[in-house]
């Protein structure tokens, strides 16, 4: 279902107390100049500040015959981050009328040549903007005391040429692609910790745009795995006038993308170019950082690359830590990410789907026509449709509960998707759960709306783990019939732990003032920080083993009577 892309101006609340304050790590040492193949420099105030007034040099350390530990390496490094100033010179406000996106006063949009960063690697920006001049502030995002990001670098005054020019169309895949030339590089050095970034494109003449990017450091000291769900945003991206959902074009809104780009900006009504970050993940990691567990950050392309490793081997991202999170919509996957989620379960890391349709839809990752891997994303629907039915049927872009896959997702996350564009009652059922301790909720207790947006189910019993158990469930009407929604936990034979939240509204629901329901917000967010604490201290399986109850919450779809 493609969902309204209203202008994003929201204003996250802070979600508690700020993080414990401690010493900064050597990371925040004196940042060096991190522009390659450009003429921007960060800037720095003659008292030796960056722009977020956070002090670029430290007190020179006792000399030392010891080799110095890698950036990030050391536990307690995301405790030392956020203590940091922060600030909210993130945000964009400015009133925006999709309809008249080419007559706006200094329109800015712009896209990355890749999801995730690694130190070292430079990235390349394509910008397109009808100012004279833009600059680039880019933020990485946590908790910050509330504010939720920190300026770590900030370009000079660029110029542009313009490039507004129609994107390309594959008349055969409906695919859309900006073809802009790069407009300027920089690379990723040590004073960019790991984390979710917002690339912020500001022109002279007040248009502001998001970018995001993911810094990705394999050797920083984590527990837990942030996995951004990029192929899910770029699915929904409407940019150029298709989406895998629909034609905002002439002709009919069915004559759909069968394969869409990485080459092009998410679209300005798609929350300013943030695309689901502000609302299904930022509230995560907040909390996560607030909390102060130290965390790593990778992207759904990622998750697929490391599915492709050979020896059944994770990727050095993954491996080592004690559980993978994904966030509120997480839909699209390749075989290789879907890989990669079952390794980690098998050798006993924790697997939390905070949201729901995970792991929905099968598509293939290709290189764009320049050779870069993975930055088209093919998804035909149908087997009929899609050219490699014949060629090789296991890669056919089918759900992947059907044939010939035939591999449904409650296998791995214990319930499926069932209903989107809803609204129900969240119930809980099992309020002895360790994962409502402290919340002293009762057993029946709802909360009201809870179940929003997308919603999950129990799935045939024959595909699900034995040992599933069913923490809330409770009746959602769609279509003309009665659901049961469910959110649900097992313990796998590895030591893991699984659990699915089954509604994206959870993630949601952590911003307190956008979701504006005290109660909600506070079991929410008390229920979520147990998961994390429990998955954070290792095979959550083991210390919490599931007791399978699923037989006495499954129940028939029935007609509205």
């Amino acid at each position: 279902m493609f969902p309204e892309f209203p202008v994003s101006r929201r204003v996250f609340l802070a979600l508690g107390a700020s993080a414990v304050v401690a010493a900064c790590s050597s990371s925040e040492e004196s940042a060096t100049d991190s522009v390659a193949n450009s003429d921007s420099t960060p800037n720095t105030t003659p008292d030796g500040t960056t722009g977020n007034g956070a002090s670029t040099t430290t007190t020179a350390p006792a000399p030392s015959t010891t080799t110095p530990a890698a950036p990030y390496s050391q536990p307690g490094w995301l405790t030392a981050e956020n203590a940091l100033a922060g600030t909210d010179a993130w945000r964009i406000d400015i009133d925006l009328v999709p309809t008249k996106r080419a007559s706006m006063p200094g329109i800015i949009e712009g896209f990355a040549d890749t999801t995730s960063a690694r130190p070292g690697q430079t990235v390349s920006l394509y910008v397109a903007t009808a100012a004279p001049t833009w600059h680039i502030e880019a933020y990485r995002m946590g908790f910050y005391g509330g504010t939720l990001g920190r300026l770590i670098w900030q370009s000079d005054e660029l110029e542009q040429p313009w490039q507004f020019e129609e994107p390309s169309l594959d008349r055969e895949t409906r695919m859309h692609v900006s073809n802009w030339t790069p407009s300027m590089s920089f690379t990723i050095d040590d004073s960019w910790p790991p984390g979710s970034y917002l690339l912020k494109l500001v022109s002279s003449e007040g248009g502001a745009h998001y970018v995001p990017l993911t810094v990705r450091r394999d050797e920083c000291s984590a527990s837990l795995v942030v996995v951004s769900a990029v192929t899910t945003w770029q699915a929904y991206n409407p940019w150029g006038g298709r989406s895998l959902y629909e034609n905002f074009g002439d002709g009919s809104r069915f004559d759909r993308s069968k394969v869409v780009s990485f080459d092009r900006p998410y679209a300005l009504a798609y929350s300013w170019g943030s695309a689901d970050f502000l609302t299904h993940e930022l509230p995560l990691i907040a909390l996560i950082e607030e909390l102060g567990i130290d965390t790593a950050y990778a992207t759904d392309i990622d998750l697929h690359t490391s599915g492709l490793g050979e020896n059944d081997e994770l990727d050095a991202v993954f491996a080592n830590r004690t559980a993978l999170l994904t966030t509120g919509h997480d839909e699209y996957y390749s075989r290789g990410m879907r890989i990669c989620l079952e390794r980690a379960r098998d050798a006993g890391i924790n697997l939390a789907f905070f949201g729901a349709n995970a792991v929905y839809r099968h598509v293939r990752l290709e290189p764009n026509e320049d050779g870069m891997p993975y930055r088209q994303m093919a998804n035909y629907r149908t087997m009929d449709d899609d050219p490699m039915s014949e060629v090789d049927p296991m890669e056919a872009t089918v759900q992947w509960r059907n044939a010939p896959l035939n591999a449904p997702e409650s296998e791995l996350i214990g319930v499926q998707y069932f209903a989107a564009g809803i609204t129900a009652n969240y119930r809980v059922v099992n309020p002895g759960n360790w994962v409502f301790e402290g919340t002293d909720v009762r057993n029946g207790q709802s909360f009201r709306k809870l179940v929003s947006i997308e919603a999950d189910g129990l799935g045939p019993p024959s595909r699900e783990p034995e040992t599933l158990e069913v923490l809330a469930s409770g009746p959602v009407t769609y279509k003309g019939a009665v659901y049961n929604h469910a959110m649900t936990y097992y313990s796998h034979a590895s030591g893991a732990g699984v659990i699915a939240t089954g509604t994206i509204a959870w993630i949601n629901a952590l911003d307190a003032e956008e979701w504006a329901d005290e109660e909600t917000t506070e079991f929410v967010r008390t229920s979520t920080t147990n998961i994390l604490r429990a998955f954070a201290a290792g095979p959550a399986g083991v210390a919490h083993p599931s007791t399978g109850n699923a037989s006495r919450y499954r129940s028939s779809v029935k007609p509205v009577e």
